[in-house]
């Protein structure tokens, strides 16, 4: 990475405006079919916001978190506002002769100016020191976390497109709140933000979000550089998260989240230093940038849920476009498992505008339909074929947005999960207390692992699997790995988990082997989001006209369905997860063998 004299150096070439010339390319070619649906769907949008007042953000909310440990009070409002920035801004740049062009302008006005006058553009939860510490009151107006710093590169972006067609006291405004919220506490050096240190998304976040908006709005030279020096820091940071396997750890959708930011920021940079400082050309960021495509159990359909992961996730067309264009080795699934523009609650600005200037016709979608990779870092086994794919870990349970889960596997059939990893629950104060894993989906008994004498796996990163071996060949994969050191139980010596997938059958095996200091029991866990139907000797799990069947040694096993109700990842009813407990009586040694297919 880069020193301050060498930032320093390379920003001497001319201020121009950074996306000048892809807001030139964007407005001498067609629009194609995709943009054009995302226009329609902007518009509709625009109408729906009009016809409803730009909801308030009172008191009562904001404290709701301290009180009952709900997020979505204050957060629900404070997104839809950023959703307005962004529709109204787009609509001005995109259609200018359209005859809902000045209610646009007056909407988007008022849009920001209440942006502007809010007390926190960081949120309730995110009220944290470097050591997760509750900060104190006299702290807040300095915070930043991740919202704030994304407020601050969008209403910069926003300008970029929209400053001519606004009035001048709210584009001062903007800029002006930016300086005092943003670049002001980040330049303070007495202060370390917890994002700084964070391995993951959140310093690509912060740092790519504040970064993308100096190069925007900052034109001293020299303190353009002091605040990217800081800001690439976080960059080192980010990229010290990921092995040379490139993955991340807590899923496409983080990963879209951070790298989209990461890449956004990359992009301006590299254009404000004429090239000089180029973060896309680092060592990692090559594999970084071609990982998406592991997360995909089908080139249309499931995506690997592990930990906070989603069991949908989609990715962001216009990064996609951009990081296939620079690397030919990244590979995408189907179109229309991309998100729309407006597909992200959130309304990540930069994204979402990057999707309509990055967007290229000639992007090449599709997935191998058979296709195997073993990740050494993430230790995560891929094997898909059209009927049968899996995904596997092994790993630690020390991970960003860990759940305990080493071991645990998707089963897709026809590119449905049938067992599955739930992914994500509800974000809550709880969610992220020291009860964590009391919470059911991020506990090992949610997972398709054992009970070894009832025992689950526990939090930390000394509770992982060792000897980890994966084998891949044209007839079959096999992850195998020693499980034992993932359980706090004394009596247990050894636990060896084999998967199988013959992928000319079309069937998985899985065979654990427990050992004891004593006699205990072991229960396996595999876990449904569709109800199971129980059999002699065997479980089938089905959904949407695709099944699998789990054979299994009656005479070895007790057999026993349960239900259990949990909040899933934002708002929504609970939802039940079905399990199957197979229950092996007490022995010092135990060979648990079972066939899917």
């Amino acid at each position: 990475m880069w020193n301050k004299a060498e930032i320093y150096r390379a920003l001497a070439g001319a201020d121009a405006p950074l996306l000048g010339p892809e807001l030139a390319r964007f407005a001498a070619e067609p629009l194609g079919p995709w943009r054009t649906a995302q226009l329609e769907v902007l518009c509709r949008r625009a109408q729906e916001y009009l016809d409803t007042p730009l909801p308030a953000l009172p008191y009562r909310l904001f404290c709701r978190y301290w009180e009952t440990g709900d997020r979505e009070g204050w957060q629900e409002p404070y997104f839809e506002r950023r959703g307005r920035l962004l529709v109204f801004s787009l609509l001005l740049w995109l259609a200018p002769e359209n005859p809902g062009w000045p209610a646009w302008r007056e909407a988007l006005e008022d849009t920001v100016w209440a942006i502007c006058a809010e007390p926190f553009w960081c949120v309730p939860a995110h009220f944290l020191g470097p050591g997760d510490e509750p900060l104190p009151f006299e702290e807040y107006a300095g915070q930043l976390d991740l919202f704030a710093c994304e407020t601050a590169f969008a209403l910069a972006e926003m300008l970029a497109l929209c400053r001519d067609k606004l009035d001048d006291m709210v584009v001062r405004q903007a800029e002006a709140q930016v300086e005092r919220r943003v670049f002001a506490p980040f330049l303070d050096g007495r202060r370390f933000f917890r994002f700084e240190g964070m391995y993951n998304n959140w310093s690509a976040v912060c740092g790519g979000a504040i970064g993308g908006a100096a190069l925007h709005l900052v034109s001293d030279r020299a303190r353009l550089a002091s605040l990217l020096h800081r800001c690439l820091s976080c960059m080192q940071v980010y990229l010290g998260s990921f092995g040379d396997d490139g993955v991340s750890v807590e899923g496409v959708d983080y990963w879209s989240y951070g790298f989209g930011f990461f890449t956004c920021f990359a992009d301006l940079l590299a254009k404000r230093t004429s090239g000089a400082l180029d973060l896309m050309a680092l060592p990692k960021v090559q594999a970084i940038a071609q990982s998406q495509q592991h997360y995909y159990l089908a080139s249309s359909g499931s995506t690997v849920s592990f930990a906070d992961g989603s069991g949908q996730g989609s990715f962001r067309m216009g990064l996609s476009c951009w990081l296939q264009n620079r690397f030919a080795g990244a590979a995408l699934p189907s179109a229309e498992e991309a998100a729309g523009l407006l597909g992200d609650g959130c309304y990540r600005y930069c994204l979402a505008l990057r999707d309509l200037l990055w967007y290229r016709e000639n992007t090449r979608f599709g997935l191998p339909a058979v296709r195997s990779a073993f990740l050494p870092n993430a230790q995560w086994l891929l094997s898909c074929t059209p009927g049968l794919a899996l995904a596997a870990k092994a790993g630690h349970n020390g991970e960003s947005h860990n759940h305990n889960d080493c071991g645990s596997f998707i089963l897709c059939k026809n590119g449905l999960p049938l067992l599955c990893d739930l992914g994500a629950g509800r974000y809550d104060a709880a969610y992220f207390g020291p009860r964590r894993y009391e919470i059911f989906v991020n506990a090992s008994r949610s997972h398709n692992v054992a009970l070894p004498a009832g025992c689950e796996q526990a939090f930390g990163a000394q509770y992982a699997c060792r000897d980890v071996q994966a084998e891949l060949c044209a007839e079959r994969d096999t992850l195998r790995m020693e499980l034992a050191g993932c359980y706090p139980c004394e009596v247990l010596k050894s636990y060896l988990r084999t998967l199988v997938h013959n992928k000319a059958a079309g069937e998985l095996t899985l065979e654990d082997t427990l050992c004891f200091a004593q006699p205990r029991p072991v229960t396996e866990v595999f876990v449904s989001q569709t109800p199971i139907r129980l059999g002699p000797g065997k479980a089938v799990f089905a959904r949407q006209g695709a099944s699998l069947t789990l054979h299994f040694d009656p005479a070895q096993f007790s057999a026993a369905l349960h239900e259990e109700r949990y909040p899933p990842h934002g708002p929504g009813p609970d939802r039940t997860a079905y399990l199957l407990h197979l229950r092996a009586a007490p022995a010092l040694r135990h060979t648990c063998r079972f066939t899917l297919a």
